[in-house]
């Protein structure tokens, strides 16, 4: 006991008769401590481009020669069972866009590229923002799409080239989850579920954007 007095006594003596002012360094410590702010700065959200899918819509707009080829409620049935008038994307006459190149409106990977029934050859693309893209119907045989699968395109990105009558452009804003539980987006093709979106109204939402 009476070492560990001791041994106390000692360090006390050490300190003080060191120049170390303690109650300076502390002043010190919290005056950077109030000149310091500390800033939490959120990741910018990263934004992809948009575009139309032919040229002939930049030069002249978008032309539907008729209600039929818009997207939503229509005049036209499109099943009987259910019997529905719902359009679930928008068409692209060749009349109006010619027989010319298709361009990705969207960046994303490319999901499939096959036939099926009532869709002819088709282009299915998941994008990194979870929008879905399927171009379908314009593709007469499977050498006029120019991508495969796995493959990452950007907007603006030449994928094929309209050979049918119209491309019809499918647009839906799900998940990747979404999918692989529902299976392929186009299964809803005559349900308005939630998920369809309007391909042009959205193109022009963002291309405004982008200005």
């Amino acid at each position: 006991m009476r070492f560990k007095k001791q041994l106390i006594t000692l360090l006390g003596a050490v300190l003080l008769g060191s120049n170390l002012n303690v109650s300076t360094v502390v002043a010190a410590d919290a005056a950077v401590d109030s000149n310091t702010t500390t800033t939490t700065t959120e990741p910018e959200k990263k934004t992809y481009k948009w575009t139309y899918p032919f040229k002939a819509c930049d030069k002249y707009g978008v032309r539907p020669m008729s209600k039929a080829q818009t997207f939503g409620m229509t005049d036209y049935m499109r099943s009987v069972n259910p019997p529905s008038y719902f359009h679930d994307g928008w068409d692209f006459g060749h009349s109006e866009v010619g027989y010319s190149p298709v361009y990705a409106i969207h960046e994303g990977t490319v999901k499939k590229v096959a036939y099926g029934s009532g869709l002819g050859w088709f282009i299915w693309v998941i994008s990194p923002d979870k929008y879905v893209e399927v171009y379908q119907e314009g593709f007469t045989k499977k050498s006029d799409i120019y991508v495969k699968a796995g493959q990452k395109i950007k907007a603006g990105q030449k994928i094929g080239k309209l050979t049918g009558s119209h491309l019809h452009l499918g647009l839906t804003k799900t998940t990747k989850k979404y999918i692989n539980k529902n299976g392929f987006p186009c299964n809803n093709w005559n349900v308005d579920n939630g998920t369809w979106l309007n391909p042009i109204s959205t193109i022009k939402k963002y291309l405004a954007k982008q200005k």
